[in-house]
This record gives C-alpha cells, sequence and structure tokens, in this order.
C-alpha cells in the first residue's frame, strides 16, 4: 500500500470528511492560540512559517489519522450504523425539548421549596442563626 492511497475508497466518506473538518478547527484554533501566545513578540514571517508548517503538519496527520486501517473500518461501521438510525420528526424533538424544560423548571422549584422548608426549620431549631 502506498502512502498517499486512500483505504477503502468510496467507504466512510461523511464520517471521514467529519473527522477531517474537526481536525482542521482543532489545528486553526491552535495555530491561533500558538500565534497569539507562543510567538506573539515574534516577525511577521516567523509567524507565518510557524502557521504554515503546523497546517501542513495536521493536513498530513489529519490524512493519515483516516486511512489508518484500524480507525477508517470504525468510521465506516459509525457511518453504516448512523444510516440505520430512525431519525425522530421535527414536531416530536420540539415537544419532547419542551418537556425536558418544563420538568427541569419543575424540579428546580421543588428543590427550592425543599431547601427554604429546612432553612426555616433549621433556623426554627436554632441549628441556623
Amino acid at each position: 500500500m502506498s502512502v498517499f492511497n486512500i483505504y477503502k475508497k468510496g467507504q466512510g466518506k461523511y464520517v471521514r470528511m467529519g473527522t477531517v473538518a474537526g481536525i482542521a478547527i482543532i489545528l486553526l484554533l491552535g495555530i491561533r492560540w500558538v500565534d497569539h501566545r507562543i510567538i506573539a513578540l515574534q516577525p511577521s514571517y516567523i509567524k507565518a512559517i510557524v502557521s504554515l508548517v503546523l497546517a501542513a503538519s495536521g493536513g498530513i496527520f489529519s490524512f493519515w489519522i483516516v486511512n489508518k486501517p484500524k480507525f477508517a473500518d470504525f468510521m465506516i461501521l459509525t457511518e453504516s450504523e448512523m444510516r440505520k438510525v430512525a431519525w425522530p420528526l421535527p414536531r416530536v424533538v420540539v415537544t419532547a425539548t419542551k418537556l425536558v424544560v418544563l420538568m427541569v423548571f419543575l424540579l428546580a422549584g421543588m428543590l427550592w421549596l425543599v431547601d427554604f422548608g429546612f432553612v426555616w426549620l433549621f433556623q426554627a431549631i436554632h441549628v441556623l442563626s
């Protein structure tokens, strides 16, 4: 197998693209952090060289990781399982979200009442002043 061959080309396409996009976001944030924190006082051409070296190494790493056989097989299987998922309708998601938010507020209110009751009780028996 050559270094630049794509392992099982055409399989796990979307998961691989998502992985590369995630690595790219992390890499860009890392380059920005290094640029502002570590080499902030350096001349701009040094910043550009360091940024290019980090970007190139990140690109090579992302290509290597998505074509590593074990990891690529995992991503291929992940995509095939995600295709089997029965995604809920938007109406169901909105209704479930409303129910969760309502239950959170109800539970918070009940806990506040219990807390208020304990404070009142402890002040009544002079445990709290």
